[in-house]
């Protein structure tokens, strides 16, 4: 009688131990649509960085646009503060060739908020200070780019150009 109890308490213990297979339930998560995107070309002769600080499902978003190439920036964020674009095109070479311009590359920004239910341009590139520009340098800026917008304000099909509007003398 003992063996025939130790065995049936064996027997469900291994029956029950032996099929331990967990299943789980892979939820499919998908991403946010994109709220705001800004089509970016480079024109100005070298390669230039980009930054989202809110891009597609991930924060501090970088991205390097090559000379003559067009890269569309994106965002996803629904949060009130929106995201930032920053474009860095880098400081041409002096008109002899010797050495880049002062200072070693531009800024220009862009700034978004969400709220309502849809993205709003809070700060454009004049507004931001981009710089050095013909409408904004400073003393010691030897050079400046180029901001051609088409669509202006469209928080999804504006397109900004970015040019050398001047390049610096010998330094």
């Amino acid at each position: 009688m003992k063996k025939s109890i130790l065995v049936l308490l064996l027997s469900l213990f291994v029956i029950a131990c032996g099929d331990n297979k967990k299943v789980e339930k892979v939820e499919k998560v998908e991403s946010d649509p994109v709220t705001v995107q800004l089509t970016v070309v480079n024109k100005t002769g070298k390669a230039m960085k980009t930054n989202a600080t809110w891009g597609v499902d991930v924060k501090d978003y970088w991205h390097t646009i090559e000379n003559g190439d067009t890269y569309v920036m994106k965002s996803n964020t629904h949060d009130g503060a929106g995201t930032v674009f920053t474009l860095y095109p880098l400081a041409p070479d002096n008109k002899a060739g010797t050495a880049a311009c002062d200072p070693n590359n531009g800024t220009a920004q862009q700034t978004y908020g969400y709220w309502n239910g849809a993205a709003h341009n809070v700060a454009n590139w004049a507004k931001n200070v981009s710089n050095p520009t013909p409408q904004n340098h400073f003393p010691g800026q030897s050079w400046q780019f180029g901001i051609d917008v088409q669509n202006a304000g469209n928080v999804m099909t504006e397109i900004v150009t970015i040019t050398i509007a001047e390049a610096c003398t010998e330094e």
